[in-house]
């Protein structure tokens, strides 16, 4: 299943664009997930692919609603099929259980 990566950068004359991204993270939890918010991007983990673009529509529909004319979003997909619905923190805490091992 996959796990999505998403950054989305609304192009505005602001150099904090917080108030964005805590809209952005907003329509993933109306949405039922949970979204793992990092300094540069927002990790959810999805049932499918088709998800990605309806997320993307309503996020972008919900900053035009503030405003913002222009948007550029960077997406990155780890779709792993041999396995179900995958926890991005369980990922990240596999690679720290081996840092500590070595």
């Amino acid at each position: 299943m996959p796990v999505v990566s998403f950054k989305v950068v609304p192009i505005v004359g602001e150099k904090s664009v917080s108030k964005y991204v805590v809209e952005a993270v907003k329509v993933l939890k109306e949405e039922g997930l949970e979204p793992i918010v990092t300094p540069d991007t927002t990790v959810v983990s999805l049932e499918s692919l088709e998800k990605v673009g309806v997320l993307l529509e309503r996020i972008h529909e919900r900053l035009k609603g503030m405003g913002v004319d222009r948007i550029v979003t960077i997406v990155m997909v780890d779709d792993r099929r041999d396995k179900p619905l995958r926890d991005p923190l369980e990922m990240v805490k596999k690679v720290e259980e081996g840092l500590q091992g070595s």
